[in-house]
């Protein structure tokens, strides 16, 4: 009897996101107070994703849905280093 498939959970890569902030998980846009268009990672749920810091300092969940179809709620955000 097979084992019951795991989703791979993702994190955000400490070498280029060194600078990492929990929040609560309950909402899809968090404020951050950090600078207009910083690079940040965001961990939703199990993924990964990634956004610009807005013009207010919030950064938003804007690609990862739950099961019900609603955006899921960001669980951390970091920031360091955009990829190239």
């Amino acid at each position: 009897m097979a084992a019951p498939a795991q989703a791979v959970t993702q994190h955000c890569d400490t070498s280029l996101f060194p600078n990492k902030v929990e929040v609560s998980g309950d909402s899809a846009t968090v404020p951050t107070h950090l600078d207009l268009g910083t690079y940040v990672c965001l961990k939703v749920g199990t993924k990964v994703t990634y956004d610009y810091v807005d013009y207010d300092g919030t950064v938003s969940n804007r690609d990862v849905y739950n099961q019900k179809g609603n955006l899921q709620g960001i669980s951390y955000y970091a920031w360091g280093y955009k990829p190239s």
